[in-house]
């Protein structure tokens, strides 16, 4: 009979005991863990209310982000841990977010000291906008938003990635007829959110360029110009901007 070698654990058994741990750990560690890790981890931008269940499976009354001076509640949150993410050395989630006239959905990752947002597609009321600009506010903007990304790493002041926003049925709070759809192309920087606004259609034409910081908010340059047919119905929209330039067109100022 031959002899038999002796069983040594060798490194896969160290590992795999290693998850298997993590896993009974993140199973049972009470999702008031993400509720403090996540204010920490945002420079109290983001934070949880009511959190319940687990970090692996749980849920949240209540998500909210800061910008500038607001604070603006996003609904309630679903999570549930993307187990094989851990084999990359990373926690993964997929996040799940409803209430408020939002619906939304996203994969997040964190590890490394990095955190990124992956496939996020959200719909949300475009009044949001006025709660995160004063200047915008004055438009009562209403219709819906939808915005989608592949992929935002969010870093040390920094986001990397790019996302679109489109303002579809856009109207106004001031008008009793809608304004027209319009595209923002959104990519992030080392300074925050670079924004290019262009329109896809509509009886308002709006274009330009501007910044969104958490600190500071958005800062925006541009202009609107109303098609011809429709420039008196707009003419009261138009003088919240400011006074009209030859071709009709009024600069748009946002934060400067």
């Amino acid at each position: 009979m031959a002899d038999q070698k002796p069983f040594r654990l060798r490194w896969p058994h160290y590992l795999l005991a290693a998850l298997v741990y993590l896993a009974l750990l993140l199973a049972w560690t009470p999702a008031s863990i993400l509720a403090w890790a996540l204010p920490h981890f945002t420079q109290q931008a983001v934070w949880l209310e009511q959190p319940e269940g687990s970090v692996w499976n749980g849920r949240a009354a209540g998500l909210w982000v800061r910008a500038a001076a607001n604070a603006q509640p996003l609904g309630s949150l679903n999570w549930q841990l993307r187990p094989l993410d851990v084999f990359t050395g990373r926690l993964g989630y997929r996040v799940q977010l409803a209430g408020a006239g939002i619906d939304a959905a996203a994969t997040l990752r964190a590890g490394g000291g990095d955190r990124e947002l992956r496939e996020v597609r959200a719909e949300l009321p475009a009044g949001l906008l006025g709660r995160f600009s004063p200047d915008l506010d004055l438009w009562q903007p209403g219709g819906r938003l939808f915005l989608e990304a592949e992929r935002l790493a969010f870093g040390r002041g920094s986001i990397d990635g790019k996302a679109t926003l489109r303002w579809r049925d856009a109207v106004s709070g001031r008008l009793n007829r809608p304004l027209g759809s319009y595209r923002a192309d959104l990519e992030g920087t080392d300074r925050g959110v670079a924004i290019e606004l262009s329109t896809e259609g509509g009886a308002l034409e709006l274009q330009g360029s501007g910044l969104w910081r958490t600190q500071d908010g958005l800062n925006f340059s541009g202009l609107a110009r109303p098609a011809p047919a429709g420039r008196a119905e707009l003419e009261r929209l138009l003088s919240l901007i400011g006074p009209a330039q030859a071709d009709g067109s009024r600069a748009i100022r946002i934060g400067r």
